[in-house]
């Protein structure tokens, strides 16, 4: 029996966060060596205490440690919560014991590199959430770029308007420099943004589904109802987006979307259009930024980028995932 690739998931539960993870677990694709968690959706304590408690919910503690990430973003404030959308404490209405296991040394950070060099050539990154943990590892060891196999994060939109801003979507928002850092280290990245992720939609029947699909799936259930509720409350049609699960799904198969190559630049800069994902594909009929030799030479470092929906119904794979890994009730 051929072992399953490492894996660390990088978290700010977050209701789809939460819902990303029993997700992960119930592909049993991946042997996740670490559940490392990041400021975004609610500040950085929070979330370490979130994902603490949905590790022990998820049955994972006794085995799979809980880092907690670095306690801002890198250098850009000010920074605000999404809890209109994930609830005051970031997993709707629901109150979950912490889990009884040891609280790690390793920041997130830490154990990113450790585990680099431990499955070097190997591991699979998942980022969910804003991307300060991974350029904190950049920054400490420019190295991580070429020892991890694959990155896939949450974040971006290449060719749609963002969700925080006209332009941009909240986890690179959250901390736009951290993601520049990342985006131009040179690691094998797969940018899962918005134009993908919107169109892969749950909906009324899908809840239903996971509702009837019995005790396992009761806290999910729970936790997407409240998403679908806080989607409406924002002019929303009664569904709701599959971010963060949409950018674990990718990373065992590309065929959840339509990708190309091209480099990704983060607006930086200016207040106006902070976290813009700037996409220029590798494919383009023209040179862009030729009276620019920074920005070339930039446009160098290249990765993967969902530009649409692909030919696997993610959303069906979704709602028959998530009953093989059943949380505890």
């Amino acid at each position: 029996m051929t072992a399953r690739p490492p894996i660390v998931l990088d978290s700010d539960p977050g209701i789809d966060d939460a819902v990303a993870l029993q997700y992960l677990l119930g592909t049993d694709l991946w042997d996740l060596k670490a559940y490392t968690s990041t400021g975004g959706n609610l500040p950085a304590e929070a979330t370490y205490t979130n994902a603490r408690a949905l590790a022990r919910a998820l049955r994972i503690d006794a085995h799979v440690p809980v880092h907690r990430g670095a306690g801002r973003p890198l250098s850009r404030l000010p920074y605000r919560e999404a809890s209109a959308f994930h609830g005051p404490a970031g997993l709707g209405d629901e109150t979950l014991p912490d889990s009884t296991a040891a609280h790690p040394t390793e920041s997130s950070a830490q154990a990113l590199l450790r585990l680099s060099r431990e499955y070097e050539g190997e591991l699979t990154v998942c980022a969910t959430g804003p991307l300060t943990n991974v350029a904190v590892a950049l920054l400490e060891d420019p190295h991580f770029a070429h020892r991890v196999r694959k990155f896939v994060f949450m974040g971006g939109a290449a060719q749609v308007p963002g969700n925080f801003t006209p332009v941009a979507e909240f986890n690179i928002w959250a901390d736009p420099d951290a993601a520049e850092i990342v985006l131009s280290s040179g690691i094998p990245f797969t940018m899962v943004d918005l134009d993908a992720s919107h169109r892969w939609l749950f909906r009324p029947d899908d809840l239903a589904a996971l509702e009837a699909a019995g005790p396992g799936t009761a806290l999910a259930a729970r936790l997407m109802r409240t998403y679908m509720d806080a989607y409406t409350r924002h002019g929303g049609d009664g569904t709701c987006p599959l971010h963060d699960p949409l950018a674990v799904g990718v990373c065992g198969d590309e065929a959840f979307v339509e990708a190309a190559d091209g480099a990704v630049v983060v607006e930086c800069a200016s207040e106006l259009t902070r976290g813009q994902t700037v996409f220029v594909p590798t494919a383009a009929r023209r040179v862009y930024y030729s009276e620019s030799p920074a920005l070339t030479a930039r446009l160098q470092a290249t990765g993967r980028v969902a530009l649409g929906p692909g030919t696997r119904d993610f959303s069906a794979d979704f709602v028959t995932t998530l009953p093989r890994w059943p949380a505890a009730t």
